[in-house]
């Protein structure tokens, strides 16, 4: 078999409720997830062993690479002896609350089952996923969706006439060289979980008024306060014209909604000290 590849998309939260610790130490969230078209790419071909190669030499390419670990279970459940050479094109900055490492586990999943010619149940595709991370099983699938739980209990987002919802603005994100971890940014986020507007309802609105007023990701106040340049590159997408901006996750990724190109790739251009992303949506 010739080598195989596969997108990596990275995601976008659209508003972030996180609404309780549990007794458990993890946190109940609600958030819609947006998929985007900033990508990495993963590539496979057959081998006897199995590796790992990246274009970002700061990556691990060893068991700490959610990669590894997919291809490691999928291998376990499936009773694989063979290998694979895996290569990962990084492009999508990670740390940054654009779900990139749990994209390219996903992708891993979908390649190597292709690769291995295994018939992965459904249910037994998204245990695996699960079993890596959180968010990983958004990626299966990646279409827009309304999670809640840790994020992994997922409900499509549908928009007119029961299709995937769409959305119709172009989109901004900006990435500051910051990196936030996810237990400092739980740090500094207050649980709330009364008095919450339904997310998927008011993304589904289209309307930038009603998003800048109840659109909320609860990590955006405390975490743009401890890492300013995060603040600033949200603050500069605002004033280049995004009816509506707002953090990524837990960051340090920023992205804006606009209504015209012109001024989404002028705001693209102001984002100093960022790595920036445009794309048209709808």
């Amino acid at each position: 078999m010739t080598a195989l590849a596969r997108p990596a998309p990275a995601k976008l939260n659209l508003g972030l409720h996180v609404l309780r610790r549990r007794a458990d130490g993890f946190h109940d969230l609600e958030t819609v997830f947006l998929p985007i078209g900033w990508a990495d790419t993963l590539a496979a071909a057959p081998a006897s062993d199995l590796a790992l190669t990246t274009t970002d030499p700061a990556l691990p390419t060893d068991g700490r690479n959610l990669v590894v670990r997919a291809a490691r279970a999928l291998a376990a459940w499936g009773g694989v002896e063979a290998g694979a050479r895996l290569h990962l094109d990084k492009r999508v900055p990670y740390g940054a609350g654009l779900g990139g490492g749990s994209s390219d586990a996903a992708a891993a999943l979908r390649l190597l089952a292709e690769l291995w010619e295994l018939a992965v149940p459904d249910d037994v595709l998204v245990d695996l996923a699960l079993g890596l991370g959180s968010d990983v099983p958004f990626f299966l699938d990646g279409r827009p969706a309304l999670a809640t739980g840790q994020g992994e209990r997922l409900a499509p987002l549908l928009g007119a006439a029961g299709a995937p919802y769409r959305c119709p603005f172009w989109i901004v994100v900006a990435v500051p060289d910051v990196h936030v971890g996810t237990a400092e940014a739980y740090g500094l986020v207050t649980p709330r979980d009364r008095d919450r507007p339904a997310l998927a309802d008011v993304v589904r609105s289209n309307d930038l008024a009603r998003w800048r007023a109840e659109l909320a990701n609860d990590f955006q106040a405390p975490v743009e306060a401890a890492h300013p340049a995060i603040a600033a590159a949200r603050r500069a997408l605002v004033a280049g014209g995004a009816g509506y901006a707002s953090l990524s996750g837990s960051g340090s990724a920023v992205f804006g909604a606009f209504e015209s190109e012109a001024a989404a790739r002028a705001a693209a251009r102001s984002a100093t000290g960022c790595r920036v992303w445009v794309e048209a949506r709808g």
